[in-house]
């Protein structure tokens, strides 16, 4: 998780940068495994021990966000780092980063998410996306991907899933923007 920290800590900070984009989406995801957006520490604490997360840390932010860090086993005997993201002010989960270590692990896992959420948004939108938030990122990315719902209910407005693509690694954000308000 530490190689993934400046990443994870940039994009903490500029979730205000594209809160403005959370109109576009009507339905999207619900959280993380068991972990659920708006769950409180302590439910998320219950809910990722019983995902079978590991190494678990938490830390407060200068900025005041509660931080939960910690690691998934996954199939093939890799690890997933996974970080959980309580923005300052609240006790509800606003985003979750896993970081796969393995770029050769992309087409999988972005047929994962296909197989989820459907298929991306368009091309346009995903690099409308990438062009609004790359330039500032601690490093440059690849690539972007971008779920989202495109329904008329407002029970999920402003959730997302992105999957950036890094020269060594994925990070894949489960994102509730109205969580950082």
């Amino acid at each position: 998780m530490r190689r993934y920290t400046q990443a994870s800590t940039w994009l903490v900070g500029s979730l205000a940068a594209m809160m403005f984009t959370a109109a576009l989406a009507a339905e999207g995801p619900s959280g993380y495994r068991s972990a659920e957006f708006g769950m409180s520490h302590q439910e998320v604490m219950a809910r990722i021990a019983a995902d079978g997360v590991s190494e678990i840390e938490v830390r407060e932010t200068a900025e005041g966000d509660l931080l939960v860090d910690g690691e998934l086993q996954t199939p093939d005997a890799s690890a997933t780092d996974l970080r959980y993201v309580f923005p300052a002010g609240s006790d509800q989960l606003a985003l979750v980063v896993a970081f796969h270590p393995d770029v050769a692990q992309r087409e999988r896992i972005l047929g994962e998410l296909a197989a989820e959420y459907g298929e991306p948004w368009k091309e346009e939108m995903a690099a409308w996306w990438f062009a609004q938030l790359a330039g500032d990122m601690p490093e440059t990315p690849q690539s972007l991907e971008v779920w989202g719902g495109e329904g008329q209910g407002t029970s999920q407005r402003g959730r997302f899933v992105r999957l950036w693509t890094f020269d060594d690694y994925l990070s894949v954000e489960y994102l509730d923007t109205q969580g950082f308000r």
